[in-house]
């Protein structure tokens, strides 16, 4: 069976979207600028500096003697590509596409490189190619769908948690928002893991674990790992407080599972400052369909103190074989 071969994901059989929308302005995760991503921005230059990490990898581009900030995917999306550190070499000519910065900085978050007449989208979406033809490969069918089964390695389905409706912030949040600086405050310059919610609102694959009366639930960023424990009808008051919480589910109908989470000691909902209380409670349903291949993640946030609102996100799973788990390994290079 063959099929065309449009972005990195179908190569090694992982995709994922990288976008939270945050007030009308769109953010790659854990970027630092907003990037304008309804606008395309080519660059031709000599690579000047390489920084391969997590959760960005990093460039610098010499374009006719300006120095641009290239910012891409993490190390791991990149590695599903085939991409390595070594795959691009100082004083090598690229040329580069993506979304140009808001602020008018000399910045590109990078979505298609050429090199060597290869061309690869180098994020977790489903992009096309902007300069040559997509090839033909086999796709591999070796590994069969193993049925209707919530335990298995899941990848994104497009584009990955999308906002519904734009935060509605208390005052006094609206005045702790004002006062977040990206280019200081956000935590993964210093490889800070989050806690819940944002834990799981990247783009990276995630596995449930049957354990008899828990769910293990691995998320490849950060190796992040949520227990689910699904004995308890309700969350223990005497359970002490951590950035991922306590979490408690239960199938509704056999085909959702209903998970609530308390108990989140962590300041920040998401990657641009939002404040969190230890109010914070978190309902999220993760839905199978029909045939097993897709899960339909809903993920609802409360807090008071900090929310006037519900946030609520929605994102699409989908199995792919051959998806693994891969270290994280943040690099403070």
């Amino acid at each position: 069976m063959l099929s065309q071969r449009r972005s990195y994901g179908i190569r090694l059989a992982a995709r994922a979207g990288v976008l939270l929308l945050l007030s009308g302005a769109v953010l790659a995760h854990h970027s630092i600028s907003p990037f304008d991503t309804e606008s395309f921005q080519e660059l031709r230059g000599t690579v000047t500096g390489v920084s391969w990490r997590n959760p960005h990898i990093r460039l610098t581009l010499r374009v006719d003697g300006d120095d641009w900030e290239i910012e891409g995917d993490s190390a791991n999306a990149a590695a599903r590509q085939g991409l390595t550190r070594d795959s691009i070499q100082v004083g090598e000519e690229v040329l580069l596409a993506g979304w140009p910065s808001t602020l008018g900085r000399r910045e590109l978050f990078m979505t298609n490189i050429l090199l060597d007449g290869e061309e690869t989208v180098v994020m977790d979406l489903d992009l096309p190619f902007r300069w040559t033809a997509p090839e033909e490969v086999e796709q591999d069918t070796t590994n069969p769908n193993p049925g209707r089964s919530i335990y298995r390695v899941w990848s994104s389905a497009g584009e990955l948690y999308q906002l519904r409706n734009p935060y509605v912030l208390t005052p006094a949040a609206e005045a702790a928002s004002a006062g977040w600086d990206p280019y200081t405050d956000t935590l993964a310059l210093s490889c800070q893991a989050p806690g819940m919610p944002n834990a799981i609102l990247n783009p990276y694959p995630i596995e449930f674990i049957n354990e008899d009366t828990r769910i293990r639930l691995r998320i490849e960023e950060w190796e992040a790992v949520r227990i689910i424990d699904m004995s308890s009808r309700a969350i223990p008051q005497d359970t002490p407080s951590t950035p991922l919480g306590y979490s408690v589910g239960f199938w509704e109908n056999d085909t959702t599972l209903v998970v609530e989470t308390a108990k989140i000691d962590f300041p920040y909902l998401d990657d641009a400052g939002t404040p969190m209380s230890n109010d914070v409670r978190i309902i999220e349903r993760f839905t199978l369909s029909d045939d097993g291949s897709r899960l339909e993640h809903e993920i609802s946030v409360t807090d008071p103190p900090n929310l006037v609102e519900p946030a609520v996100w929605d994102a699409t799973w989908q199995w792919i074989p051959g998806t693994v788990i891969r270290p994280y390994e943040c690099d403070l290079e």
